[in-house]
């Protein structure tokens, strides 16, 4: 008897810990540096709807928290703050994302002729305009027309523009494959040096536009969030992602990623769960 009880002891005990470590992680998504005290008082009031809903959406059936990550920052003022991170890390599998990689290199590096198939490639999200993109810019670089030379090329253009590209894994120019893998921070920092960079009208002009066009036409139509969101998006099986701009009712310009793989739920289903996440980020 005094053993079950011991037994039944440490089985409540373990549970109550890694209870305990969820809690302290999700508490962790706001992360704050902020200018002031008065400036996270204001902004932590601000936030608690948005986290509300990332707490709901990471404890959502068919989500593997474990293999989620979210970035989101704020780059209104001079120094950008980070507003929200949960794992953002860990190597995942980016689906079509990953494609930024590749049109922000090629603009720079191809020029003019590449703003053409830029469009294409992130607008409609065409994999083989992003794989012809990747080959043309490793026979730029490297004189190769390859996915080698190309994926050379990319990987070493984004390190010389002070990019931490520790761990990317990257093997084709559309994202398709399962073998690619890079973080959130990676994302959201190639798109915050893309504000600064000469191109970046090209750029920013080349992504889907919420409820407008491109792949994101019929995503937020007819929500707060309409027009407000310009970003990426990515799909595979039991992978989605997405990645760019938005700017909120309130005047505030973020840069956001979130990658979910593994998931087990229907993709619609996903998709209006982080719906419902994009609405409270315009909200802020």
């Amino acid at each position: 008897m005094f053993r079950r009880l011991i037994l039944l002891i440490v089985i409540i005990a373990f549970f109550l810990t890694n209870y305990s470590c969820h809690e302290t992680e999700t508490q962790r998504l706001a992360v704050n540096w902020w200018d002031s005290v008065q400036q996270v008082q204001e902004d932590s009031i601000a936030l608690t709807p948005l986290l509300r809903k990332l707490n709901e959406f990471l404890s959502s059936r068919g989500i593997d928290s474990s293999t989620t990550s979210i970035l989101i920052i704020d780059d209104t003022d001079e120094n950008p703050v980070i507003l929200v991170e949960y794992h953002p890390n860990q190597l995942l599998i980016p689906a079509s994302v990953q494609k930024i990689l590749v049109t922000g290199a090629a603009l720079e590096i191809l020029g003019d002729q590449a703003k053409k198939d830029v469009n294409v490639c992130n607008l409609q999200s065409n994999n083989a305009v992003a794989n012809r993109l990747l080959k043309n810019l490793g026979k730029e670089v490297y004189g190769s027309h390859s996915y080698a030379s190309g994926v050379r090329a990319v990987l070493g253009f984004w390190e010389r523009k002070g990019i931490d590209m520790t761990g990317v894994q990257m093997v084709d120019g559309s994202g398709r494959r399962y073998d690619n893998f890079l973080t959130a921070r990676q994302l959201v920092d190639i798109l915050y040096y893309q504000t600064t960079a000469p191109t970046f009208g090209s750029f920013y002009s080349s992504l889907p536009l919420a409820g407008i066009s491109g792949t994101l036409r019929s995503t937020l139509k007819g929500t707060i969030a309409q027009g407000k969101i310009r970003a990426k998006t990515g799909t595979l099986a039991s992978v989605k992602s997405l990645t760019g701009y938005a700017s909120t009712v309130s005047g505030r310009k973020l840069i956001f990623a979130i990658i979910v793989n593994n998931y087990t739920c229907r993709t619609s289903v996903l998709k209006k769960m982080m719906e419902h996440v994009l609405i409270e980020m315009i909200e802020l």
